[in-house]
């Protein structure tokens, strides 16, 4: 944005504890705030990152390690269930699940967007269990995958070492 698009679109404060905050149209405040392409969102480092032009994000996970199986859940609110892939990837260890996250509406009231705090758009995750020395012994096709109140629940069975199940896996998600 430009310094003359930054003065048309910033308030002027007239005196102190006057503001016009009102008179900022939403394109401008859309324009600020980089929303039509996704506004800013927080980062693990504590900072902001503008979505400006970007349209691919990574889900926030949490993964439990219990004694029989390894438990992904994937915050994906709004996705559905057919717009999600998953896979297991065998040689890597790594559980790989991308998909995209659509915006409700149609196209001009997506235009009329002013906030956007929500990720929407491509998304991949790739979690790896386990490490190179002390690689995880799971059942790849016992692998299961759930969708439900916008949590994907992905649950990696584990297996006794000794029982050859080696593979890549696609999982289908239910």
């Amino acid at each position: 944005m430009s310094s003359a698009q930054w003065n048309a679109a910033v308030p002027s404060f007239s005196s102190p504890g006057e503001s016009n905050l009102a008179s900022i149209t939403p394109g401008a405040l859309a324009a600020l705030l980089g929303s039509q392409n996704g506004g800013c969102r927080r980062e693990n480092s504590g900072g902001w990152r503008s979505n400006v032009g970007s349209n691919e994000f990574s889900p926030p996970v949490d993964v439990f390690d219990t004694p029989t199986s390894y438990a992904v859940h994937v915050s994906l609110p709004g996705a559905r269930r057919e717009d999600i892939g998953v896979n297991y990837d065998e040689d890597k260890s790594e559980i790989q699940i991308s998909g995209v996250v659509l915006r409700g509406g149609d196209e001009e009231f997506l235009k009329t967007l002013i906030i956007s705090e929500r990720n929407a758009g491509l998304f991949e995750k790739k979690v790896r269990l386990g490490d190179q020395t002390h690689p995880p012994v799971v059942d790849a096709h016992k692998i299961t995958a759930k969708l439900e109140n916008g949590v994907l629940e992905v649950i990696i069975p584990k297996r006794e070492k000794g029982v050859n199940d080696y593979g890549n896996k696609k999982v289908q998600v239910s």
